[in-house]
């Protein structure tokens, strides 16, 4: 049997790199925590199966797992979540996703360095000295989205038009499959051409999804990329929280579904919430956080919504095709800066492929659908740059 020249140290890197313990990754490559152990010692030889196991499992290239050191990588972003006490641990899938994020960002640079990437996008920049809420209602007015436009949505659309939304703004937004449960999105601003919102596709409402999407967006705004969990305690999560459910739900948004404006908080029924909330194509949650924060429900009324929700669960979807699935999670701006490169034959069609990880027979489908939703952003959102 083939045996490889890999130093251990690089084996236990690759482990550790994935955040995993000894068993942990034992039981993912389908031996004892004690054979790989020896292997990490050195105590054991390699063989070329085993070589190939870690690299698959645990996708590090095969050439990373022969360097004679460990590589030097960019750390983990920045943890919003510690606060929580849950500790600075990331999971497997998620570490999956910040790798995925990365290698979109580094393909962006590449085509930017080249002369021929997307038009350097200009955000806004707030801070946490600014009102929360006065800044989602601004940066929304700044955007051009009316309220009625977002009521007329039909529910199944409307994730997929905040997010064409936001990508017109310069964002990259990218979904992958990680634990929700861990954390729910993350942002990443490594270069000023590459601000990018990372969405886990478990969670299987649209309407947190949307809420994410506009909470990594602030993130962005603030300069303060990271992991989040949107919990209300660290600050830079509260600010996010507070601008989401005001761009997602202005004044004028609830003016439209309230009964009346009251002049003292109301404990609003569950069941108008709910409607008020389908209405508007927003979770509960963010609803009730933004009737609370100004004034129109109770202290505490967020908390009790939130503690007396059912977790149900959304039935299955089926899933699409390999295409549409790898179009999904690249999004929009990033399909569209690498295909219209090659279409102008600024980088070769074998390039795009590795870029986009489809065959060329698929670019054009791809290409059309992202069109199409670029151009249904400008139309409501007007001036909006991309």
């Amino acid at each position: 049997m083939t045996v490889m020249p890999v130093r251990p140290d690089l084996i236990t890197w690759a482990r550790e790199h994935r955040g995993l313990k000894l068993q942990e990754a034992a039981t993912l490559l389908g031996i004892t925590a004690a054979e790989l152990q020896q292997l990490e010692q050195g105590g054991k030889p390699l063989h070329l199966t085993m070589f190939r196991k870690i690299s698959n499992a645990l996708r590090i290239p095969q050439a990373t797992l022969l360097r004679r050191t460990r590589p030097n990588l960019q750390p983990m972003p920045r943890d919003f979540r510690s606060i929580e006490g849950r500790g600075a641990r990331i999971g497997l899938q998620t570490r999956f996703a910040i790798d995925y994020a990365r290698t979109i960002a580094a393909n962006v640079m590449e085509l930017v360095e080249s002369g021929i990437g997307p038009t350097t996008p200009i955000l806004p920049h707030l801070t946490r000295g600014e009102d929360a809420a006065e800044a989602g209602e601004r940066e929304r007015e700044r955007l051009g989205i009316p309220v009625i436009n977002q009521m007329a949505w039909p529910a199944k659309d409307a994730f997929n038009n905040w997010r064409a939304l936001i990508e017109r703004t310069g964002c990259f937004v990218l979904l992958q499959k990680f634990d929700v449960e861990e954390c729910k999105g993350f942002a990443l601003y490594d270069d000023q051409n590459t601000p990018i919102i990372m969405i886990s596709k478990a969670d299987e409402f649209d309407p947190t999804k949307t809420f994410t999407l506009i909470h990594e967006y602030c993130h962005l705004l603030l300069r303060e990329p990271g992991i989040s969990d949107q919990n209300r305690e660290n600050p830079v999560e509260a600010f996010c929280n507070k601008f989401a459910a005001a761009f997602l739900i202005p004044r004028a948004a609830l003016r439209a579904v309230l009964p009346y404006w009251p002049t003292a908080p109301v404990e609003w029924s569950r069941h108008d919430l709910r409607e008020w909330a389908r209405q508007l194509k927003v979770s509960q949650q963010a609803l009730a956080l933004r009737l609370e924060e100004l004034g129109v429900a109770p202290r505490g009324y967020y908390s009790r919504i939130v503690a007396g929700q059912d977790k149900t669960s959304k039935a299955k979807s089926k899933g699409g095709n390999y295409v549409s699935t790898n179009a999904f999670e690249m999004g929009n701006r990033y399909a569209l800066a690498v295909l219209n490169a090659q279409a102008r034959g600024d980088i070769p069609t074998a390039e795009a492929a590795e870029m986009v990880q489809l065959a060329p027979q698929h670019f054009e489908q791809v290409r059309e659908q992202a069109d199409k939703r670029f151009e249904f952003a400008g139309a409501v959102g007007g001036g909006v740059p991309h």
